[in-house]
């Protein structure tokens, strides 16, 4: 706001007659710096926040896509472990079948993984 402006807000308002050079101008400069560097540290600090939420998310993801491809090895191994060598033929068909369950489960998995951070980060 220009002393102008503020100058014709205080006569209406209080019936004062100020004029260019008045102390007062002094304290609202004061406080229009003190506002303007509270304001830059605010944003540097969003700005350091949003960094550090982005690293922990990239690394959640991360984190998240390992589990999953280990655990799907996993249920890969244990499927053909239970498997006989009677069942031959019929593995192509369980397997991409067990394909898609391992999918399901590990789809499952990440969404309440990915529930669960949401609600942590918004607490």
């Amino acid at each position: 706001m220009k002393k102008d402006e503020m100058i014709k807000i205080i006569a209406d308002k209080h019936k004062l007659i100020l004029d260019e050079n008045d102390p007062i101008f002094a304290v609202i400069t004061a406080n229009e710096l003190l506002f303007d560097d509270f304001i830059s540290k605010i944003d540097r600090y969003f700005i350091k926040q949003k960094a550090d939420l982005e690293t922990y998310k990239t690394n959640i993801l991360a984190e998240l896509r390992e589990y999953a491809q280990t655990t799907k090895d996993s249920l890969k191994d244990i499927t053909i472990q239970e498997i006989t060598t009677e069942h031959k033929e019929i593995i192509v068909d369980k397997n991409q079948l067990s394909n898609s369950k391992i999918f399901l489960i590990v789809a499952v998995q990440i969404i309440f993984l990915l529930v669960g951070l949401i609600i942590g980060i918004s607490i």
